[in-house]
């Protein structure tokens, strides 16, 4: 036998030596006993701390820009806010996506952050980016509005109200009483009511009588917004007593507003009910 065989054997030997050692340790002792109870330990505490949800939340920072440009068409807003607009907010960190809807007088352009990004500081960081180019904005915008939008902010229950006798106006004030109440209940996010008619006073203007009487639309909405207000006027003291003064009270008819006062024609008041 030469050198490099002897070597193979004693190699040969150590290897069928060392298993046969570990399957008598596990067969005669206790290690196989002990590993069964170490994994049924371990997969019992994996399964009760382990968190587990049937739908797992993900943050996805996500906002509306809501733009108002009064008396501009939609190719207007698109040309001078919602493309501008677009290419500022692009140069922000972590945002994914920018794309805008615009229409006659409103541009929304909505911005969505990547996965994970932390919401506060995408929050910040968007208005930071508005705020500081604020000036840069076409003369004729009134306003900005951001309205960040949860990932979760879908609705879970709808309730449909359905009638013979009542009309659409009378179904959506009882819809407001039942918002009302679901408001009240524990862990309910957001409500909100969709359809129906609000009551309102719609004002139809005659262009005859309003020419034939000096008064514009313009005088008429003014009207409007002037006598439609409830303010506090001020106040005076007197016999150690003080009284507040108070204007309004707010329009709460169709007619109170046909005996709103527009203008004056030939000496005599013009009233709303003349000329619409």
């Amino acid at each position: 036998m030469n050198l490099s065989e002897g070597r193979r054997k004693r190699s040969g030997e150590a290897v069928t030596g060392f298993i046969p050692g570990v399957v008598r340790r596990f067969l005669s002792g206790q290690l196989s006993v002990l590993l069964i109870l170490l994994a049924v330990s371990l997969g019992t505490a994996a399964i009760l701390l382990t968190p587990r949800e049937e739908e797992p939340q993900i943050v996805v920072p996500l906002a509306d820009v809501f733009v108002e440009f009064p008396g501009a068409s939609a190719a207007e807003v698109e040309k001078l806010v919602a493309t501008p607009l677009e290419r500022l907010l692009w140069q922000i960190d972590g945002v994914e996506y920018v794309y805008s809807v615009s229409s006659r007088e409103r541009a929304v352009v909505t911005v969505r952050f990547y996965v994970g990004e932390d919401r506060e500081r995408s929050l910040i960081k968007l208005y930071n980016r508005i705020q500081s180019h604020i000036d840069e904005a076409p003369p004729g915008v009134t306003g900005w509005v951001v309205k960040p939008i949860e990932i979760d902010d879908v609705p879970i229950v709808t309730l449909t109200l359905y009638s013979k006798v009542c009309d659409d106006h009378v179904l959506r004030r009882i819809a407001e009483e039942v918002r009302a109440r679901l408001d009240a209940v524990r862990n309910i996010s957001n409500t909100r009511v969709v359809g129906g008619r609000p009551l309102e006073v719609r004002v139809e203007m005659s262009s005859e009588e309003a020419s034939a009487r000096g008064v514009t639309v313009l005088e008429v909405y003014q009207a409007l917004c002037e006598a439609d207000a409830s303010l506090t006027a001020g106040g005076f003291s007197r016999n150690n007593r003080l009284f507040r003064v108070h204007s309004g009270p707010f329009i709460r008819s169709a007619e109170d507003v046909a005996d709103l006062i527009v203008g004056v024609h030939d000496g005599r008041p013009v009233y709303v009910r003349d000329v619409a």
